[in-house]
């Protein structure tokens, strides 16, 4: 008897569970359930170990020398973890870096490379193996996704890479792996800033088309068309918000509009997208499955013809200061964990924290890193005087771009200190 109630039961309570993360918003990262356990940070956090430099004051390209296993240059776009690996974009050296285990202590050298055949060399190539300014990375059902910025291409690996210099199997964006063209058609890519892959969807921030394309599922071709656009009422349509589509930019933005779109993240049921030069954060409830779907709420302005960076007060001009509710230009980074969301605020110096999935336009951010407040955002500024002291240090950021959360631990690229911070929970 208690057997066949247990089936029951069980569907009541796996029904409860979807039920939950479909109204608050967040999976685990990987496409699957999320806990209910978010993780404790606080304002002016200090990270816990630094990648890319030798120690938390030091802040120069590759070192202030050259390229090598432990060094960095320019970071755009969310890394990732994937079996225990972790995966780093090197946007100034066109390569990733992977490490076989996250590090536990500061400086530490990458086992193996990603788009170079060597940890020296960092010339870009127009090849299939090749990379030029790579940005975000993603894993989803054992492929890995490589957005490549400059080449105007997502590459797709059918087997996440443990090695280097690593082949791609699939290309879109563009026909194949020797050509870069920017046709803003359907299978045409200008400048993507970031890709997700989830739930066997394909979506990619096509930043100088001002829209975001939706692949329903996986490209297997070369060139593969998009099956849905969002800022733009068609594929052929590519101005920035551009509500009535006559090809000429609006007076204001809209729901349904974009302006550099960067930054996304999505579990398959939510969709977020960071709208760069509208400097607000887009959220879509249900995951959109027509072109020019308007989103539900937004984040950094009170509603959606609103786009002044810092403006509080939502007069159009921009504030003396920043506040808990304000954006100044978000930037690649964004990611949602257990009900949690974190957007890298690049513009001031930020990382901003919700503890609660927001459901309202306008909602303040409960945790601020990279400054002690909500009102401060100069770069590198330990002392909070209100100007940056030149350089870093444990609990500064100079222009965020990328987040990645995985166990108790949050990964920020921190673009312009060319280094990547590794942040443990409280």
């Amino acid at each position: 008897m208690k057997k066949r109630l247990m089936k029951p039961l069980l569907l009541l309570l796996a029904a409860a569970v979807i039920s939950a993360v479909a109204m608050f918003g967040c999976s685990d990262g990987g496409g699957g359930t999320a806990n209910s356990l978010s993780l404790t940070f606080t304002n002016f956090q200090p990270a816990d170990y630094v990648i890319g430099q030798a120690d938390f004051t030091s802040g120069d390209a590759n070192q202030g020398g050259s390229a090598d296993a432990d060094t960095l240059s320019w970071l755009y776009g969310n890394p990732v973890v994937h079996n225990g690996i972790l995966y780093l974009p090197d946007y100034g050296n066109s390569r990733v870096l992977g490490f076989n285990t996250i590090p536990a202590s500061n400086g530490a050298s990458a086992d193996f490379v990603l788009g170079q055949p060597d940890f020296t060399t960092t010339g870009y190539n127009l090849t299939r193996d090749g990379m030029k300014r790579p940005q975000s990375v993603s894993v989803d059902n054992g492929k890995f996704f490589l957005t490549d910025f400059r080449n105007g291409r997502v590459t797709i690996y059918n087997t996440v890479p443990t090695a280097g210099p690593g082949s791609p199997d699939v290309v879109v964006g563009q026909p194949d792996f020797t050509t870069d063209n920017e046709d803003p058609a359907d299978s045409g890519l200008d400048s993507p800033e970031a890709s997700i892959a989830v739930d066997g969807k394909l979506i990619v921030t096509d930043s100088d088309n001002n829209r975001v394309l939706i692949w329903n599922t996986i490209p297997t071709v070369n060139g593969t068309g998009a099956d849905i656009v969002l800022g733009q009422g068609d594929l052929d349509h590519t101005t920035v918000n551009d509500d009535d589509q006559d090809d000429s930019e609006d007076v204001t933005p809209t729901a349904r509009t974009l302006s550099f779109p960067s930054g996304v993240w999505s579990d398959g049921v939510k969709l977020v997208v960071l709208d760069y030069d509208n400097n607000r954060v887009l959220i879509w409830n249900t995951f959109p499955t027509v072109s020019f779907t308007p989103a539900e709420v937004v984040l950094g302005q009170e509603d959606f013809t609103h786009n002044a960076r810092n403006d509080d007060d939502q007069d159009g001009v921009e504030d003396a200061t920043s506040s808990a509710r304000t954006l100044y230009w978000p930037f690649d980074g964004v990611f949602c964990l257990n009900n949690q969301l974190f957007v890298a605020d690049y513009g001031n110096n930020r990382v901003l924290i919700w503890n609660t999935f927001p459901t309202t336009n306008f909602a303040p951010a409960d945790v601020v890193l990279g400054q002690a407040d909500f009102t401060y955002n100069s770069e590198n500024d330990a002392d909070q005087d209100g100007s940056g002291d030149g350089t870093p240090s444990t609990t500064t950021l100079y222009g965020p771009t990328g987040i990645f959360v995985v166990g108790s631990q949050l990964i920020v690229a921190d673009c312009n200190n060319f280094r990547y911070l590794i942040y443990d929970a409280q």
